[in-house]
């Protein structure tokens, strides 16, 4: 049994602000409807999300954790629910301070104001998402994360985790290139993670690359991703890592998308 932890910061129909959401909800049933393979995914809950509406039910073993961050102690609490019409699970992350008040709109507020925080709550949460699997006791084979959101998880996991989880491997998924990559180098350093080059900002693709096992980039017509990854320092990045580019986007046919999930999951079987 394969077993892969997937990690969005939206999943269809629960958070629905960007094309992840989509993704991760079609490429998550296309892998569960693999007999001999275990996916479950996680994903904060934000304020909006109904526990009625998606019978979304307490785990016990993951009811008020402890985690370690920026030097203060948290406590988070993981509901579980399945997304409609499917056995794909998915955990909930509940916590007051990071998610609860995050609108609909995810990574910004109503009046159209980014939130000043995206970068810290995000890292909190891949953070707190593997501790959770000591609590699961569940050790995934490959970990899951997308894009700029959960960038911070691959640094993080080999810094911190990687004796813990000695055969999990990273999958880093990029599908956009934008701003929002650049992390503060200030965040880096509060973590006690080290730092590329003396910049007030680190570039979070090319980390997530580094400490990666296997890179998927999607591109389309309109996001840049393609040239993106041709930059000579992005190209220096890859060199032995396992990478494929990959045309993709939502107006494909769905057999042609579908394609591309059970590719993936040949290349994953493989390793």
């Amino acid at each position: 049994m394969l077993k892969i932890y997937y990690l969005s910061s939206e999943i269809n129909p629960f958070s629905d602000t960007t094309s992840i959401s989509s993704f991760s909800k079609e490429f998550s049933i296309t892998l569960q409807d693999q007999k001999e393979v275990d996916i479950r995914l996680t994903q904060p809950k934000y304020g909006y999300i109904s526990d009625r509406r998606y019978i979304l039910r307490e785990v016990i073993r993951l009811k008020d954790l402890s985690i370690n961050f920026l030097g203060n102690m948290h406590l988070i609490n993981l509901k579980s629910g399945f997304i409609p019409s499917t056995r794909v699970q998915v955990y909930f992350m509940e916590h007051e301070k990071y998610f609860k008040n995050v609108c609909d709109l995810l990574y910004k507020s109503r009046n159209g104001r980014l939130y000043s925080d995206n970068h810290e709550k995000f890292t909190f949460f891949v953070k707190a998402a593997i501790e959770t699997l000591e609590k699961l006791y569940w050790i995934p084979d490959y970990i899951i994360c997308n894009n700029w959101q959960m960038s911070m998880l691959p640094q993080i996991f080999n810094t911190f985790y990687r004796d813990k989880f000695k055969n999990t491997k990273i999958v880093y998924m990029i599908h956009d290139v934008n701003e929002f990559y650049d992390y503060d180098s200030k965040l880096y350093k509060n973590l006690g993670l080290s730092v590329e080059n003396s910049k007030k900002t680190q570039s979070n693709i090319i980390n997530g690359i580094k400490y990666s096992d296997y890179i998927y980039a999607f591109n389309s017509n309109n996001n840049g991703v393609a040239d993106y990854m041709n930059k000579n320092d992005v190209k220096l990045a890859l060199k032995k890592k396992n990478y494929k580019l990959i045309d993709y986007n939502l107006d494909m046919d769905r057999s042609d998308r579908v394609k591309i999930y059970n590719d993936i999951l040949e290349d994953l079987k493989k390793a």
